[in-house]
């Protein structure tokens, strides 16, 4: 456990809220596989898969088995689908252990799961991702039919589903995402014309759930968009769900031309009061914000002086009256009427709201409210 003076807070009425988007902009048609993933963004997946699974979510998306594994150990009993698992081969009695539901990207993968289903007496389902432009992992698309065609053959697989991940949703020029989607629905049509037919069919990530209605299909895939952010730039329909706050454990009053933490890359330019916040870089607060970021305390913004240490770093709070040591500091979210989110931190750090959020160490201590 890092440091107890910070907490990262998760409003699960927010995550409510967002969940409530996603149904909305669906209209209801398409199921929702809540991908939680990493973390779930660093919002703690244990604790969010379970307030999602009590407001009807029936589907999860992990990256890797463990991260399924965590989930089952964690109670919850909704289906998991697992994006990805480098070597099937040497762990594919975990997937009967746990009742998960594997993504298949190759022939060697499907057979895999083949003879393990056939071993175990059982039937497996499967969904089968094809390559339409990711360019990562999947069947290519020039192939694909005719691979999958083959994998209908293999016995005790289900092939339950069929996806895709798109490349260029969150861009403003569509043209590529339809090229992707022509892609998608051709090979389903194919495989379709020779009796094959998914009951799962999925492509939409949170910026085609947001502004591109046609990748819907019967199932879609959020993930960044459950945690309060668009793809590409906050969305005012959706609301923030992580708060990043400490305290200050420090307060001293320097005259000018004071130096300020390592390197001195920052000197006061007055006789200056200066805040040590019990917070840094090992926390996930990413060191390219010194000199650069700001915070909220007492409802104000203050400065990020000086280089972001390992464990602390410093803010200048000259112009706020009244601050005291144990004062909250907000890094991430509100505080009185000003607010901060990851996506104005990414703005500062030249990154994206997702790795902002990921970013939070798993060692601090996460409070559900």
């Amino acid at each position: 456990m890092r440091s107890d003076k910070t907490v990262v807070e998760i409003k699960l009425d927010a995550l409510s809220h967002n969940l409530n988007v996603i149904r909305m902009k669906t209209m209801g048609r398409a199921d929702c596989i809540a991908v939680v993933k990493a973390n779930a963004y660093g919002h703690g997946a244990a604790a969010v898969a379970k307030h999602l699974e009590e407001q009807g979510v029936r589907w999860f998306g992990v990256a890797f088995l463990n991260e399924a594994i965590e989930l089952r150990d964690c109670g919850i009993n909704a289906s998991i689908l697992v994006f990805f698992e480098p070597d099937p081969s040497s762990c594919v009695d975990l997937f009967f252990k746990h009742n998960l539901t594997p993504v298949i990207h190759d022939i060697r993968a499907a057979l895999a799961f083949s003879e393990a289903a056939y071993r175990y007496n059982r039937v497996i389902p499967v969904h089968l991702n094809v390559d339409t432009g990711m360019g990562r992992v999947g069947f290519q698309h020039s192939t694909a039919a005719a691979q999958i065609l083959q994998i209908g053959e293999f016995r005790n697989l289900h092939l339950q589903g069929i996806m895709t991940h798109l490349a260029n949703a969150d861009l403003a020029d569509k043209a590529f995402t339809h090229h992707q989607l022509q892609k998608f629905t051709d090979t389903i049509a194919v495989l379709k014309e020779k009796g094959l037919v998914f009951d799962c069919i999925h492509m939409a990530n949170s910026a085609a759930v947001l502004d591109f209605p046609d990748a819907h299909f019967n199932m879609v895939r959020p993930g960044i968009m459950l945690y309060g952010y668009g793809p590409a730039e906050d969305r005012s329909e959706l609301k923030p769900v992580l708060t990043l706050k400490s305290q200050i454990i420090f307060l001293k009053s320097v005259p000018l031309q004071t130096p300020i933490s390592y390197g001195s890359t920052f000197k006061t330019s007055r006789n200056s009061v200066i805040a040590t916040v019990a917070l840094g870089y090992a926390d996930g607060y990413n060191r390219l914000l010194s000199n650069r970021g700001g915070v909220l305390i007492r409802g104000r913004r203050a400065p990020v002086v000086g280089r972001v240490c390992m464990d602390l770093f410093m803010v200048d709070v000259t112009d706020i009256e009244g601050v005291c040591p144990g004062d909250e500091v907000v890094m991430l979210g509100v505080q009185g009427s000003e607010q901060i989110t990851a996506s104005n931190v990414a703005e500062q750090t030249g990154t994206i709201s997702y790795e902002v959020l990921t970013s939070v160490s798993s060692a601090l201590k996460r409070v559900y409210i």
